[in-house]
């Protein structure tokens, strides 16, 4: 999914609609980094998904304090949907901010 798809997704919500879809995604890339994890051990294999996801969810859960208090500018909010489309970015991470965001909005539209 595009940046320009998300965008248009996130403006065809109100700002609550748009809280609960990027707090839905933001849950569901965190199952997709799971696949960074050593399979039933203590190590990371795939550091790069790791480092991706937290820096997308560090900027996802910024803009989210950013909805929810509307007197604030909402500088990280306005370049979100860049972040969820990772354009340029891995292609790992890609598949995993798309597939997140796909299951976050099927989860809040039903």
């Amino acid at each position: 999914m595009d940046a320009k798809q998300v965008r248009k997704e996130l403006e065809s919500l109100d700002d609550r609609g748009k809280i609960m879809l990027l707090l839905a995604y933001g849950h569901s890339l965190t199952i997709m980094a799971r696949d960074s994890y050593e399979f039933q051990g203590s190590g990371v294999i795939r550091p790069s998904l790791l480092r991706g996801v937290n820096e997308i969810l560090h900027r996802v859960f910024q803009a989210v304090i950013e909805l929810e208090r509307p007197d604030t500018e909402r500088f990280v909010y306005s370049g979100i949907s860049n972040w969820i489309s990772c354009e340029g970015k891995e292609a790992i991470l890609q598949y995993a901010s798309s597939q997140a965001f796909e299951r976050a909005i099927n989860k809040c539209s039903t």
